[in-house]
């Protein structure tokens, strides 16, 4: 059983362990309706689930607002663009020049950051560095031309707005022929959601940098450790892991404790569906923007062939799972041929999941995998292949071998930290 920290508050009572992590089955922005009908929702745990739009031109108008929403059935306010969460997707060509006004309704400065995009630093959006931030009640207006092609996104860089719903994806089409072919084009953005304040989130772990582990170890890990590898192994282990005053299963600041994992802006109950024609090449054009979590991704059933990571095509190079952290994005081809498929996204820490379907029409369900079990670290892991003295007696030195899931991908062994 996991050590909770006494600190720790559990979900009250009627709001169950299950519907905070996989949440409502139309969690999501509640738009469109009167305050009166706004407040019975809120009462019942409902919620009105949207889509993001897809914009194309060259001219665009993107509002930021707040907008009430419900994921696990305690409403909450997000931080939306154009009233959606994601916000919209917006589609480019490579050689045009691009106009983006944002007007701000925050009762606070805002911005826009194009992440991984080429442009001038005045029109980057990040407050303090390359431009002033937006004031409450004004608009600015980028204005760039758009010199590369690929998948990218876009995010707020002003105070903890990215982590309350404000970012979407970008997908930039080639001046020239498509470089890759597909029949079939879906964005899939990663995200994950606190009911609580960012900055009360952010306040805990000053305080407690492990406040969200529910997974520490034990004293019947212990007694496990003892009787494999002997007592004294067994103590030394627990004694160098308290003098570097860290644990073996610090693989994340937050975890489902607080958060919910969403697939475009659905949490896993909500069940997002992509649809296809079976035969198809679909290009998932898949985007992490969580505010924490790295997420391990496969397709029961399906090879996922990687062709574009972070806006650059790569050679393409087939795996049963990927690693990708905040900021990624990576592109694959699959070749569905059943009529559904899970699209499986687990945290790293092994606590909770998004997922959608790929299917070939809505409503259909792939059976959803076990999440896999908890890995602990290692001192290869915390300190590579440095000598560790007598200290670390004992332990497993074997750490997290194969825990990337991107066997046979050598030539991409720096895929996790290519988001900048």
């Amino acid at each position: 059983m996991p050590r909770r920290s006494p600190f720790l508050v559990t979900p009250s009572q009627g709001f169950s362990r299950r519907r905070f992590v996989q949440g409502l089955a139309a969690g999501g922005v509640l738009a469109g309706l009167s305050t009166q009908s706004l407040m019975a929702f809120a009462q019942q745990g409902a919620t009105v689930r949207g889509a993001a739009p897809v914009l194309r031109g060259n001219e665009f108008d993107l509002v930021i607002a707040e907008s009430p929403v419900n994921f696990t059935g305690k409403p909450g306010m997000a931080t939306t663009i154009n009233g959606s969460l994601p916000g919209p997707t917006l589609r480019w060509r490579e050689g045009e020049t691009v106009t983006i006004r944002v007007t701000n309704k925050l009762r606070e400065a805002t911005s826009i950051h194009w992440h991984g995009i080429i442009l001038p630093y005045q029109m980057d959006g990040v407050p303090g560095i390359s431009f002033a931030g937006i004031p409450p009640g004004e608009t600015f207006t980028y204005r760039f031309k758009v010199q590369q092609s690929g998948s990218y996104w876009y995010h707020s860089h002003s105070g903890m707005q990215e982590l309350t719903g404000m970012y979407g994806s970008i997908i930039i089409d080639p001046a020239g022929p498509e470089t890759i072919r597909s029949d079939r084009d879906h964005v899939v953005l990663f995200s994950d959601w606190t009911d609580e304040d960012p900055m009360r989130v952010f306040a805990k772990l000053k305080v407690q940098g492990d406040y969200y582990n529910y997974n520490q170890p034990t004293v019947f890990d212990f007694f496990r450790d003892a009787s494999r590898d002997g007592v004294s192994a067994a103590l030394d282990k627990r004694k160098m892991w308290n003098e570097m005053r860290m644990n073996p299963t610090d693989l994340a600041d937050l975890s489902s404790a607080t958060l919910t994992y969403l697939a475009n802006g659905v949490t896993p109950a909500g069940n997002w569906t992509a649809l296809f024609r079976p035969g198809e090449r679909v290009r998932l054009r898949m985007v992490n923007g969580a505010g924490n979590t790295f997420y391990d991704v496969r397709i029961p059933g399906l090879k996922l062939t990687v062709v574009h990571v972070d806006g650059v095509d790569v050679e393409p190079v087939t795996v049963d799972e990927f690693r990708f952290g905040p900021g990624e994005t990576i592109d694959v081809i699959v070749e569905p041929r059943d009529d559904a498929y899970t699209i499986f996204a687990q945290s790293m820490d092994r606590t909770g999941y998004a997922r959608a379907t790929l299917a070939v029409r809505e409503g259909l369900q792939a059976p959803v995998p076990a999440l896999d079990p908890v890995e602990w670290l290692g001192m290869s892991d915390m300190m590579g292949a440095m000598s560790h003295g007598t200290s670390g007696a004992g332990m497993d030195m074997t750490g997290m071998s194969g825990m990337s899931g991107m066997s046979g991908m050598s030539g991409m062994s720096g895929m996790s930290g290519m988001s900048g």
